[in-house]
């Protein structure tokens, strides 16, 4: 039971699991249906659950006058959990959605702009837009008008025989020993079902015993210490 595994080896035990040879020989054309089963399951896991070893944060210092960023490449719209922004000597909550309110304030298509930031939200071709644009640029060290984005990250590749999972070995060979005998209406596929989501189950419960990490967390009720707000409009 263990993370990282290379998919060769997770190939193997699925081999194991399923009552299949265990000689790459006699089982090559087998091979990329494994793989892509476990591909899948991983996939499909990871989409069902947060797991919080797969959760990071990524800074993005910001520009004077930028509008719209990229989405950290590691990290996708959905799985996004969290933004703050450091504003003076501390992080700040920045909520989700832009609206007309928030352009009567600031108003973003005449590039007024003003710190701090407060809200962002999705934008086109993995974009987000942040509110109200930046009026000065940030630093990365020590981190000043940088926007913090937390989330699950994406996956890691597993493609070949050296890729390692980022998901419990044993739960990903369990649930795809499951899904290959059952195409092979083998006697023990509903066995291998009910030990994968047994496994599962024990998984997240040991999860949930630690120290949970919340990314939630009532607003603030002062505007922390900091620079004065500073708005400009430079048309």
């Amino acid at each position: 039971m263990a993370r990282n595994v290379t998919l060769g080896e997770l190939i193997d035990d699925v081999r194991a699991e399923a009552g299949h040879s265990l000689q790459a020989s006699l089982g090559v054309a087998m091979r990329d249906v494994l793989i892509k089963a476990l591909q899948r399951q991983q996939r499909r896991l990871w989409e069902d659950h947060d797991w919080k070893f797969l959760r990071v944060h990524r800074d993005v210092v910001l520009s004077a006058g930028q509008r719209y960023y990229n989405i950290p490449s590691d990290l996708t719209l959905e799985r996004i959990e969290k933004v703050e922004f450091k504003y003076g000597n501390r992080w700040v909550p920045v909520e989700y959605g832009i609206g007309q309110p928030q352009l009567d304030q600031y108003d973003s298509d005449r590039d007024i702009r003003a710190l701090p930031i407060q809200r962002w939200q999705e934008y086109e071709n993995d974009q987000y837009e942040i509110w109200p644009i930046s009026s000065q640029d940030g630093t990365a060290t020590p981190p000043n008008n940088v926007l913090r984005i937390w989330g699950i990250r994406k996956l890691r590749p597993l493609v070949a025989e050296s890729d390692r999972a980022d998901l419990d070995d044993t739960l990903l060979v369990l649930f795809t020993a499951a899904e290959i005998l059952a195409r092979e209406k083998g006697a023990d596929a509903g066995l291998k079902l009910k030990m994968a989501e047994k496994h599962l189950v024990t998984l997240k419960g040991r999860t949930s015993k630690r120290d949970v990490f919340t990314l939630t967390g009532e607003p603030q009720a002062v505007m922390p210490q900091g620079p004065k707000i500073i708005a400009v409009q430079t048309q």
